[in-house]
């Protein structure tokens, strides 16, 4: 699972948006639904209801979200404060990436069936 996707994932949760979600991350509108897209295809189901330009979780979406909650709390401070700068309006003044995703396990996963 690429954390690129789940980072977008989250934002558009927090922001309420693809386009909030695109300005957030210094990407465009295009490139933030291809990410949750690749994460719908992954996981096998829409994590968003669409409705224009607002966006609320899915059943699906609400049980991937302690997931990504939990493999974002695994990295450092700096993404949480710039998840948050986000949320309150700022754009964030840089991104923390990282290589390892905890993986879809039974133990650590949601039932998404």
């Amino acid at each position: 699972m690429n954390m690129d996707n789940i980072e977008a994932f989250l934002y558009a949760f927090q922001l309420g948006s693809f386009n909030k979600a695109a300005e957030a991350l210094y990407l465009t509108q295009p490139s933030v639904t291809a990410r949750i897209q690749s994460l719908e295809r992954e996981l096998k189901g829409p994590l968003f209801h669409r409705d224009g330009k607002q966006i609320t979780l899915t059943e699906r979406g609400k049980q991937f979200l302690p997931y990504a909650q939990k493999n974002i709390a695994s990295l450092p401070g700096d993404f949480h404060y710039a998840l948050r700068t986000a949320r309150d309006g700022e754009k964030p003044h840089h991104r923390v990436y990282t290589a390892h995703v905890h993986p879809y396990s039974p133990g650590n996963s949601p039932d998404l069936s």
